[in-house]
């Protein structure tokens, strides 16, 4: 190794190079995105047709009691894919890496609960994305995050439905 080098230039050479890892720092995710009400449906099934990496768009139909609740929590509930397939939250949760719960400024905060409490039960981190729109009043978009905020690891507003596809894009979905 010559003296001076720089920290950069000596991990660029080819005797630093045989020690790098030869293959992706990452394996491909596995992605559910639930639809919460009829809007945000819409702006999933727009989506659902291009291309992602083992992602399920997926809606919410309703809770599912369950014999065994945890901590009295409401962990189960009956999705539904876009061709009216019908599978159960707790297992798509646990076969999940990442899961983004979908809604619309307004809509109601029931099934954030039922899905972050089987995600919490599971140790996943759910995200939840909230459409709005700017003529949406202010108490309204509040009353909503309030709702999804206890549920939710990371939540993000969108103020149109181009976002949602970035913001996917963004966690590698």
């Amino acid at each position: 190794m010559q003296l001076g080098m720089s920290e950069s230039a000596r991990f660029s050479t080819a005797e630093e190079a045989r020690f790098r890892i030869g293959y992706p720092n990452s394996r491909p995710r596995k992605s559910r995105i639930i639809a919460l009400d009829a809007e945000s449906l819409e702006a999933l099934r727009d989506l659902a047709g291009q291309t992602w990496n083992d992602a399920h768009f997926l809606r919410y139909v309703e809770a599912r009691p369950v014999s065994d609740r945890l901590h009295m929590l409401p962990v189960d509930a009956v999705l539904e894919d876009f061709d009216g397939n019908r599978v159960n939250l707790v297992d798509e949760v646990a076969d999940a890496d990442v899961i983004v719960m979908v809604t619309t400024a307004g809509a109601a905060a029931e099934a954030a609960e039922v899905i972050g409490n089987a995600c919490f039960v599971r140790n996943k981190l759910p995200t939840g994305l909230v459409l709005s729109a700017p003529e949406v009043p202010y108490e309204v978009l509040s009353r909503t995050l309030i709702n999804m905020r206890p549920f939710a690891a990371m939540l993000v507003i969108s103020n149109g439905a181009e976002y949602v596809s970035e913001m996917l894009s963004a966690l590698r979905v």
